[in-house]
């Protein structure tokens, strides 16, 4: 099996777009060049202007000539350019042979010529690029060549800094109106240049990372320079002669290196738009206008000349194709008899299987459109986006596709699940925002209306879709899953479908492999133990597990030959600065799992005599927790005898956690002023990176008995021990301000429910779901109570009232501790409560003196051999803290002091 050609040329086509800008990073970062060199390309690629007086002549836009640089230090680490087929364009050997005998003809390019032209387009395929370049940037004809017609780069941003020194700005810090009525300098935060990791996602405050002064900005972009350089070396090999398969190893190492590079930083230009997020839109963007032109034989001098004069703007040649998974709660959480005892296993396997079948969904539409992979501009969160040429058979291809994914849903899950596509056609004019049309606000609309409208028309039930399935039950029902046939039976009422027997295998395997491979063929796989494919074909694709590459090899002969559709890394980061690249591409699919410590092992008393699914022969050296484990873990020892079952107290409780981002549809559809592909495709990526890249680090970090049953998107569904759980979600929503740049206009809810273990997974989902609505208090009569909140045990809390929460338990459990306070003394106060802020209560009023004569009987009966003095002042202290700070409606926390009670209470038993 070898790379279709189209599929090939699209690649080649894809790399000439991604890295048009190349040029920008090497620049800032000084590479050297040998100055005869470096001239050439200024003639050969960039402007060339003169002064006011007319006399002085200059280069502009030197990054383009930096670019052809940069092509000759990164040429031997990616696929040959040089010579072979290089279709559409004509190899370097071609070229430098034609050069002067005019027998390629005057439209004939080399790759590189294409990347580096974008500021002196001519040719039909340089064309294709800077148009691909102004549609992503937003910009209109008058626009660019305003900027294109700029005298120097080397002026300073609207920031104040100059193209050197200048740090991106957040996105997230402009959206929603938040930077109404700001100039670019008073914005506050700046994105670290550092690699992708955890850590490097955050914004920080601007004095902290931006420099002014040239010198050390340029030695940040040198070390960035050679850990990228680093990066294209670390790519296997073998993966060179495979297009796609590289490309997309290309894709995470740029994501790694330049995710924090601000793409323009001239002209008057805010530097708010990472070079990633720029090179990939217009990548996409370049491959589909392409092959769109192609289709429909318009390659010529007239095609440029149309390009070049917008003349062919309004032609609708783009086809935007989204993709939405429906059914993820149904199919997470069906049940069976033999749920239970696996539920960690079955939440974990079938979690990561629906970020893998959205993920397959899309790369099947790539395949069947001969797409490259950076086509593919977003996929978090169960949808996608693919930008792709609009034409006949694109729109027949997708029809198959949809089609083929159809029958798949239907066969292995009877409809509970399923994956919708749309397709919607949009012109380069569709992609500019002015007023007063807005057209990309238009489109954008467009594309969540039409979304919506798939939704309901799943499986084209109208159609051929069967209304009854012919489906025998020879050997029953699956354990796991009662609605699905079993295929297998084991004895012993075990019996087991194939599609879930693959999701208990992803859920005990994905602590200890760390890659994926996508197969087109399965023959060409050997099974071994470093490699464990699953039974069930996705899409048409073989998908198998393995570990890292020093074990498992790497596939060299797979790629070559095209059978190796994609390799995937979806290890977890180490800590929060791990740097999230190790050679191959990666997919944000995987997420944090607990597993046991040596610390567990010697403390695993707290597990023995609570649950009868709880043997000790579980507990080992990172084999991954349960459930009931996980609902041990927040017992506390109370002495210094761990290995005494009997000497541990607190409650066996789960806690689930369920929340997602605030009017997050109209804040991408509104919030920002000047929306731009390139910016919504950054927007995305960002909101899914706080959920899918930082959280499962944070977890592993400081909250590691936290299972996560998906993250990614908006949105995330935790389980975890009852108050640990409560500190975490804490830690989010305080993490989550900072990581929003402390935009008030982007808040999160979340919905707890304390739970023992063994309730079934939809009960939970339920229970979770109902305190998130409520979370939400979507009908408050005062818009400003609506949202950014948290339920726990039925009180409504808004997140920047928790601190108060913190601050009463720490001083709860100082007054516990210091005076020795009753239970029966604590748990009265709960019945004080309910009497205080109960309005309707004629005796509403007697909370104080109950409460005043209740602490005066407890103080002068406990510490009646201390000092009246003493007495009192003890007596003025809770008085102060429970009674004030706690009870009181008006002043102090009301109802909300239940959850501070509550707490005390349950570590208590």
């Amino acid at each position: 099996m070898t790379t279709p050609p189209q599929l090939n040329a699209s690649c080649r086509v894809a790399l000439a777009a991604y890295l048009h800008d190349l040029g920008k990073f090497a620049e800032r970062a000084r590479i050297e060049a040998p100055s005869e060199i470096l001239a050439a390309h200024k003639t050969q690629y960039c402007p060339w202007r003169t002064d006011d007086s007319g006399k002085n002549g200059y280069h502009s836009h030197l990054h383009a000539a930096y670019t052809a640089l940069a092509f000759d230090c990164i040429e031997q680490h990616v696929p040959r350019l040089i010579e072979g087929d290089m279709a559409p364009f004509v190899n370097r050997a071609q070229l430098q042979a034609s050069a002067g005998a005019g027998s390629l003809g005057t439209d004939a390019d080399s790759l590189l010529n294409a990347a580096a032209a974008h500021h002196r387009p001519e040719t039909f395929l340089q064309w294709i690029i800077a148009t691909a370049d102004r549609v992503a940037s937003g910009l209109e004809r008058e626009e660019f060549d305003t900027y294109n017609a700029a005298k120097d780069e080397n002026t300073d941003t609207p920031t104040g800094r100059n193209h050197y020194q200048a740090r991106m700005l957040s996105l997230l810090e402009q959206i929603a109106g938040a930077s109404a009525g700001h100039s670019p300098q008073t914005l506050q935060w700046r994105y670290p240049l550092q690699p992708l990791s955890a850590e490097s996602i955050f914004p920080k405050k601007r004095e902290a990372c931006e420099p002014s002064q040239d010198a050390p900005a340029q030695k940040e972009y040198a070390a960035l320079w050679q850990k990228f350089r680093q990066a294209l070396e670390d790519i296997p090999a073998s993966h060179r002669s495979n297009w796609p398969l590289w490309l997309d190893h290309l894709d995470t190492a740029w994501l790694s290196f330049t995710h924090a590079i601000p793409s323009a930083t001239a002209f008057g230009a805010k530097p708010e738009v990472s070079l990633y997020d720029h090179s990939k839109t217009t990548a996409a963007l370049a491959v589909a206008l392409w092959c769109w032109h192609e289709a429909n034989g318009q390659t010529d001098a007239h095609a440029v000349k149309c390009l070049k004069e917008h003349a062919d703007w309004d032609e609708h040649k783009f086809l935007l194709i989204q993709g939405d998974f429906f059914g993820i709660q149904d199919f997470i959480f069906a049940d069976g008899s033999q749920t239970r005892k696996d539920a960690a296993r079955l939440l974990r396997g079938r979690s990561f299987q629906v970020s893998l079948f959205t993920e397959l969904a899309a790369l099947k539409v790539l395949d069947a459109l001969e797409l490259p992979p950076t086509s593919q501009i977003t996929n978090a969160a169960g949808k996608f986006l693919i930008v792709a040429p609009n034409t006949t058979d694109t729109k027949a291809r997708l029809d198959s596709v949809r089609a083929e994914l159809n029958q798949w849903f239907l066969l292995h899950s009877f409809g509970l699940a399923g994956l919708g596509l749309a397709g919607k056609s949009a012109s380069c004019n569709d992609f500019l925002d002015k007023a007063p049309t807005h057209r990309f606000k238009a489109l954008m609309n467009g594309l969540f209306a039409d979304l919506e409208k798939a939704k309901l028309h799943r499986f084209d039930l109208t159609a051929a879709a069967p209304t009854v399935f012919a489906v025998d039950y020879p050997h029953g029902v699956c354990m796991y899953n009662n609605r699905l046939p079993a295929d297998r039976d084991e004895g012993s009422n075990k019996a087991s479908s194939a599609l879930s027997r693959d999701q208990i295998a992803i859920g005990k395997g994905l602590s200890r492999q760390d890659r994926l491979l996508v197969l087109r063929q399965a023959d060409d796989l050997t099974s071994g133990s470093n490699v464990q494919p699953l039974e069930v074909p996705i899409f048409g694709y073989t998908i198998a597990f393995t570990s890292d590459q020093d074990s498992s090899g790497k596939f060299g002969k797979l790629a070559q030959s095209g059978a190796l559709a994609r390799c995937w890394d979806f290890s977890l980061a180490k800590d929060l600065n791990d740097t999230l690249w190790h050679g191959y591409a990666r997919r944000y699919i995987n997420a944090y799992v607990p597993h046991f410590s040596e610390e567990d092992i010697q403390t695993q008393a707290k597990y023995k005599g609570q649950e009868e699914d709880i043997r000790p022969e579980d507990v080992q050296f990172g084999a991954g927790k349960t459930l009931n484990h996980i609902a041990c873990e927040d017992r506390q020892p109370k002495t210094a005898d761990t290995s005494n079952a009997a000497n541990w107290q607190g409650q066996v409780a789960l806690m689930t956690l369920k929340g997602d981002v605030d009017n997050l549809g109209d804040i991408f559809r509104q919030g920002l002023q000047a929306p731009t592909f390139a910016k919504m495709a950054a927007l995305s990526r960002q909101m899914n990176a706080f959920f899918a890249v930082y959280l499962p680090a944070l977890c592993a970090a400081e909250f590691p008995n936290t299972y996560t049953v998906f993250a990614g998107g908006d949105d995330f569904f935790l389980i975890g021990p009852w108050l640990g759980t409560q500190k975490l979600a804490a830690r989010m929503a305080e993490e989550f301000k900072t990581y929003v740049a402390h935009n008030p206009g982007i808040t999160f809810s979340a919905g707890m429910c304390m739970t023992k273990p063994g309730l079934p997974m939809h009960t939970l989902v339920a229970q979770a779901e109902d305190a998130l609505e409520a979370a939400k208090a979507s009908n408050h009569p005062d818009q400003k109570q609506r949202k950014n909140a948290v339920v726990l045990f039925d009180e409504r809390v808004r997140w920047p009232e928790w601190h108060k929460l913190e601050s009463m338990q720490q001083q709860l459990d100082e007054l516990c501790a210091a005076y020795q306070l009753s239970t029966g003394y604590v748990y009265g106060l709960l019945h004080l409560i309910d009497l205080a802020t109960d309005k309707q209560n004629p005796e509403h009023a007697m909370w104080r003196s109950r409460f005043a004569y209740r602490t005066r009987r407890y103080v002068v009966d406990k510490l009646k051999d201390k000092a009246p003095q003493h007495r009192a002042q003890v007596q003025t202290r809770l008085a102060e803290v429970l009674g004030k700070q706690g009870i009181n409606p008006e002043h102090g926390l009301g109802t909300y002091f239940r959850i501070p009670l509550f707490n005390y209470f349950y570590r208590q038993r």
